[in-house]
């Protein structure tokens, strides 16, 4: 509780004492604009107190922002009471003063703006239009009143003086005073080589010397000359150097033009006339220089982060396992990663300003425009197709591609990037899982899921007219006094047998399943009646011609009776195989060892 307590203290008290540096600051700033642009007796014509308040709010944490508040609300209190209209208004002053500065950052944090103004060109905008104008406006109201008030000035002379003075001056101020007391610019010079603090020193030089030069000169305009340095020093030291040569600008065109000197004075009207001009120049200026240096400043941290995710994206695809491949528009191979001979053992380098469908690693065309039209169609998201393809060795290798397609800033597509892996090992075993999931683990045919599908498919075709066929159902005669005499492991050879008799017999285009028990299917693809009996007949002759050896030397002969079925238009599955089950028990019951049609 004591450490607690003392580290609270000392929080408060670096907390109290930036706070009062901040205030002597701001008493300061205050102080010289009253003794030295009160042209008129009234209200100062420039103002850069605010700026110091701005700054600092907008980067603060609660506990600095009240603590920067009281200072301020000291400090302009004494500055108003010492230089000003005296004590008598040095209240409603200081509230108006720092209200304006605390209105200012409350509605650039509430737009997301407070600490990141200066890094973007919509940021800038909102700056202008709330510190430089918005709030500038709405405290002049009553500090106009109140200096028309006690000065006997009229109000739109003071209103006038409030607002440019005070929108004028936060505008050109606020940036280098934020780079200032976020330590942007210390870390700049830290972090900056010798010959960059050369050049910095050199252009800001360059910079004053224009700037005094110009506001030198009262007989001929040459306003326009400084904006050369200047945005030489914005493109070469951004930010930091473009605060810097503003604040250079406003600090000796300021003096110079208060005193009578410089293209302003060519101008006919007072010296606060002149100053106002001056300063309405100078947020021109700003408002040109800002935007650029943000501009800079986000392209330096896009080309970072683009520099950062080339070295990312270069170092994952040397490293990587997958073949990446890039493609432009035309879908031409543009990038191949080195991975390229692993994954197909061709060169990658070989198949740059290539169509991926001419090469032999690559899919075919259907393939591929498949996977594009895929990649267009969902706008970027990834998309997976696989693919059978020539190795470099010449064997079929099965390919596994992720293509995702890549748009410029306009959104629209420029091109595809994809994924490659070698995936013949998993699809050996898909298919080797497929195939067990399909076959009678004993007879090695297809079991009765596998005959099933076969089924409706040739039904369908069959509807369509594609082709004719006939569905065959056999049953080993007497299979369980095999079973009883011999034993099962001899049963299962006498099974063995009949897949071994039927497989050979029938065509290359039919199918043989055993459907459960001592109970096979056939299917006989383009088979008429007539010629389902002729298959299934010979089919029933090497059964019973065929002779299963048991491990005891004993000879066991078996039969098979059958039913058949013609598949047609109009049957379904399940009438087929009752029927072709009804002729099945037809043939057993009319002594077995024969075939039977179904009625």
């Amino acid at each position: 509780m004591i450490a607690r307590i003392l580290q609270a203290n000392g929080t408060d008290r670096s907390v109290w004492a930036r706070a009062a540096w901040l205030g002597s600051g701001y008493f300061v700033a205050a102080s010289v604009m009253m003794l030295m642009t009160r042209f008129d007796g009234g209200l100062a014509n420039l103002w850069i107190a605010t700026s110091l308040l701005v700054a600092e709010l907008s980067n603060a944490d609660r506990q600095r922002q009240r603590a920067t508040i009281a200072a301020c609300l000291v400090a302009s209190f004494l500055a108003t009471s010492l230089f000003g209209f005296g004590i008598a208004v040095a209240v409603p002053f200081a509230l108006i003063n720092v209200g304006e500065a605390v209105a200012a950052t409350l509605v650039l944090r509430r737009l997301r703006r407070a600490n990141s103004f200066l890094y973007s060109f919509e940021g800038i905008i909102a700056f202008a239009l709330v510190a430089g104008l918005m709030a500038p406006a709405i405290a002049g109201l009553p500090g106009a009143a109140i200096a028309s008030l006690v000065a006997g000035q009229p109000y739109g002379v003071e209103f006038r003086s409030w607002l440019l003075g005070h929108g004028l001056g936060t505008l050109t101020f606020t940036p280098v005073l934020v780079l200032l007391l976020r330590g942007d610019i210390a870390r700049w010079w830290h972090e900056a080589a010798a010959a960059q603090r050369i050049e910095a020193a050199i252009l800001l030089t360059i910079m004053a010397g224009f700037s005094w030069f110009v506001f030198n000169v009262s007989t001929v305009p040459l306003l326009f000359l400084p904006i050369l340095p200047l945005m030489v020093i914005t493109f070469r030291l951004e930010q930091v150097g473009s605060a810097l040569a503003v604040v250079i600008l406003g600090g000796v065109g300021a003096t110079l033009t208060a005193s009578g000197h410089g293209p302003l004075n060519l101008v006919d009207g007072s010296v606060a006339d002149h100053v106002r001009l001056f300063q309405f120049y100078l947020a021109i200026t700003v408002l040109t220089v800002l935007p650029v240096a943000a501009e800079l400043a986000q392209r330096r941290d896009i080309f970072r982060r683009l520099h950062d995710s080339e070295a990312r994206y270069k170092l994952i695809t040397e490293s990587s396992t997958d073949m990446i491949v890039t493609l432009d528009r035309s879908g031409t191979i543009t990038y191949v990663s080195p991975s390229a001979r692993e994954v197909t053992g061709f060169d990658g380098a070989e198949m740059i300003g290539h169509l991926p469908q001419d090469l032999a690693c690559g899919p075919d065309r259907a393939t591929m425009g498949a996977a594009i039209n895929q990649a267009n169609a969902r706008a970027g998201s990834p998309t997976t197709v696989e693919y059978c393809a020539r190795a470099a060795s010449g064997e079929a290798r099965w390919y596994e591609a992720h293509t995702r397609g890549t748009f410029d800033d306009a959104g629209q597509l420029s091109g595809w990037v994809t994924a490659i892996r070698d995936v013949s090992v998993r699809k050996a075993l898909e298919l080797k899982l497929a195939h067990a999931a399909s076959t009678d683990p004993l007879t090695g045919l297809a079991n009765r899921r596998r005959f099933d599908t076969l089924l409706d498919r040739k039904i369908d075709d069959r509807r369509q007219n594609k082709s004719y066929g006939c569905v065959a159902l056999f049953d080993i005669d007497f299979f369980k006094r095999v079973n009883d005499a011999h034993g099962h492991a001899v049963g299962d050879l006498v099974l063995e047998t009949f897949a071994a008799a039927a497989s050979r017999t029938v065509r290359g285009n039919d199918h043989v399943a055993r459907l459960g028990g001592e109970e096979f299917g056939l299917i006989l693809d383009g088979a008429s009646l007539d010629d389902a009996v002729r298959i299934c007949e010979r089919v029933r002759q090497a059964i019973a011609g065929d002779i299963t050896r048991a491990p005891s030397g004993a000879e066991v002969t078996v039969t098979v009776s059958a039913g058949v079925a013609e598949i047609t238009p109009t049957s379904s599955r399940l009438q087929l195989m009752r029927a072709a089950d009804e002729a099945l028990y037809r043939a057993k019951a009319g002594g077995r060892d024969r075939l039977a049609l179904a009625a």
